[in-house]
């Protein structure tokens, strides 16, 4: 069948990221782009899969963005002679309405007839809300937080309840986070293998929730937030996938750039070498291409070696203001030696994981040529540990490996030997 709907999440209006007016703004700019992008590539539906808003309270500003950007939308649709595109969105845990309101903002949004929200009902047992749009089905479940995996089960069974042998394609959209696509571990995540019993009812599966890009196996998509909202972020791609004939393909979004700079200063003695050490950094790195000023923040991390007070901040903001005009500069202080602090910015916990365990194996040289079965087999322990797995399971597992491992380089030595004597000729 012919697909055609953008998926985007996390997009946080309201959210004054430095106390900046211009952030509010931009995010408002970049909700407004994402819907323009459907509208001009004529979609079927649009998803935004949680976290519209950055509160549950919002003020009466960040309402009248989201109301004008998708009265905008009915507006030129009507203009162009086209039924309105359907904007289906689901509650992240940002959206939902505090208990005393009963109603969240995205409800008032719906009830005004300018988006569709799918809500479950966990009345006597679960419920699932769907919409049907073409040849398209799609749920949605809103932020569950720690009841997510006891309810995927739930989920499957619903969703084959309701399709009952439907050929319809099946989209379901859930906002929270995949296990080891964040920075340290947080509550709540969900394993891939947990999410496979969904596989043989659910064709695309819409998230939300971790501000990074990640898709599995052709059917599990998580776009991020399609604007930096944290230095965590820094150096990721930021926009939303568009599914089509030639399957999902990820768009990215022009916004406000972000700068991010680190320096060492472990070694520096006074205020004034840090000033120095600034300023012949900044001279090297290239000017920053946009018609938007960008934001720039500055880590200094290591061991500071006078009073925290005498950091020269204004010099240095202005030592960067000099070279990028930035919008607003912002300056951290990491009290660490850790050397990858400024290597991993935009890399994922698994990836941050397997840098250091890869480089401690080559550090201690003993499974040097086994480096990348350590590594998997140290971060397979580690999951079936978060897993609550049985210590004799994973001792016997990494027994195992490391028997293997040590039977193989025994095999490379006894090869060696002979090699060895077949070229000096001995008999044996």
């Amino acid at each position: 069948m012919d697909l055609n709907f953008i998926h985007g999440s996390d997009f946080h209006l309201g959210y004054v990221q430095y106390n900046l007016h211009e952030r509010f703004l931009d995010l408002a700019h970049t909700f407004k782009a994402f819907i323009e992008y459907g509208l001009e590539h004529d979609v079927d539906f649009i998803l935004i899969a949680g976290d519209l808003f950055e509160k549950r309270n919002i003020n009466a500003p960040t309402y009248l963005q989201a109301y004008r950007v998708l009265s905008w939308l009915q507006g030129e649709c009507k203009s162009r002679g086209r039924e309105p595109i359907p904007v289906i969105v689901i509650e992240g845990n940002h959206d939902l309405a505090y208990h005393r309101d009963r109603n969240s903002w995205l409800q008032i949004l719906d009830s005004q007839g300018l988006l569709r929200l799918l809500k479950s009902s966990h009345i006597d047992g679960l419920r699932l809300d769907y919409v049907d749009v073409g040849g398209c089905r799609i749920f949605g479940v809103e932020y569950l937080g720690a009841f997510i995996l006891q309810s995927i089960p739930l989920i499957g069974e619903e969703i084959d309840k309701i399709n009952n042998d439907s050929d319809r394609f099946t989209i379901l959209m859930m906002h929270f986070g995949m296990e080891g696509r964040a920075r340290s571990e947080i509550a709540g995540e969900i394993p891939y293998n947990t999410l496979l019993q969904l596989r043989e009812c659910v064709d695309y599966l819409a998230l939300g929730h971790y501000h990074t890009r990640y898709e599995y196996d052709g059917w599990v998509y998580n776009g991020g937030s399609p604007e930096t909202l944290s230095l965590n972020e820094y150096g990721i791609e930021k926009g939303f996938y568009h599914v089509a004939g030639e399957g999902a393909r990820f768009v990215e979004l022009t916004t406000r750039p972000f700068k991010h700079l680190s320096c060492q200063i472990s070694s520096i003695k006074t205020p004034h070498e840090l000033s120095l050490l600034l300023r012949s950094m900044v001279e090297s790195e290239a000017p920053i291409n946009s018609k938007l000023s960008p934001i720039v923040e500055l880590t200094l991390w290591g061991n500071l070696n006078f009073p925290k007070k005498d950091i020269p901040t204004s010099d240095l903001k202005k030592i960067i203001a000099d070279r990028f005009n930035p919008l607003h500069t912002d300056v951290h202080v990491k009290y660490s030696s850790d050397p990858y602090l400024p290597n991993i910015r935009g890399m994922s916990r698994e990836a941050i994981e397997t840098k250091i365990l890869t480089e401690q194996v080559l550090q201690d040289g003993r499974y040097r040529s086994h480096v990348k079965q350590v590594v998997r087999d140290v971060l397979w322990a580690k999951k079936l540990a978060l897993q609550r797995a049985g210590e004799d399971e994973i001792t016997r597992r990494l027994k195992e490996s490391f028997e293997e491992m040590e039977a193989e380089d025994k095999g490379h030595k006894n090869g060696e030997i002979e090699k060895l004597s077949f070229v000096k000729g001995d008999p044996g």
